[in-house]
């Protein structure tokens, strides 16, 4: 079993791989693949809830090979109850011992939760639920939204994201796992435009 120190190692040396690739003309990602014909083993060191805009892979983003990630992916990384049993079952039944709650920048069902309270916004027609239990961690930047533009709002979107990873850890640290010992639950931060991953305090 992987610790989630060392679960967190490979995950910012596979990010660190990712960003010079990204840096460097031509340079291609480098992801573990199993020989042909062979099934890897599934024993992820890591589980993932990431929101599911398709510009945020996490395999890739990580340099992760077949196996080695548990990955949950839904609009806005929100949980529900499939979530929570699909998070459990990485960590209790698949032994990873690190799970990290993944948002991006210029997330849209983040925008999209802020907006609810904006008259001037258009009606977006989807995500209803979604922004509903997203809604609840973006109180203390709600304002803030409210009265900026431009640049400032986008810094404040940014803030926003931030503010329901971690809202989003604190509601995973409350599930009952049946192996707590040794587990971390960790948040972190995609900036789209530089391929970074920005982990929080």
């Amino acid at each position: 079993m992987i610790s989630a120190q060392d679960a967190m190692e490979r995950l910012k040396s596979g990010n660190a791989g990712f960003v010079a690739a990204i840096q460097s003309d031509g340079e291609s990602v480098r992801i573990e693949t199993p020989d042909s014909g062979e099934v890897p083993p599934q024993k992820p060191h890591t589980v993932i809830l990431s929101c599911a805009d398709s510009r945020v892979p996490p395999e890739v983003i990580f340099q992760q090979g077949c196996g080695q990630l548990f990955v949950q992916r839904v609009a806005g990384h929100v949980i529900d109850e499939h979530m929570r049993e699909s998070i459990l079952f990485g960590c209790d039944g698949l032994g990873s011992r690190l799970v990290l709650v993944l948002g991006h920048r210029d997330c849209g069902a983040v925008k999209a939760t802020l907006a609810l309270s904006d008259p001037e916004a258009d009606e977006i027609p989807f995500l209803d639920r979604v922004r509903q239990l997203i809604q609840p961690g973006l109180r203390d930047v709600q304002e803030a939204y409210l009265q900026s533009s431009g640049s400032a709002r986008t810094e404040v979107i940014n803030d926003a994201v931030a503010c329901h990873v971690r809202a989003t850890v604190d509601e995973v640290k409350k599930f009952n796992f049946v192996e707590p010992d040794g587990l971390q639950v960790v948040g972190a931060v995609f900036d789209i435009a530089s391929g970074e991953v920005i982990f929080l305090d």
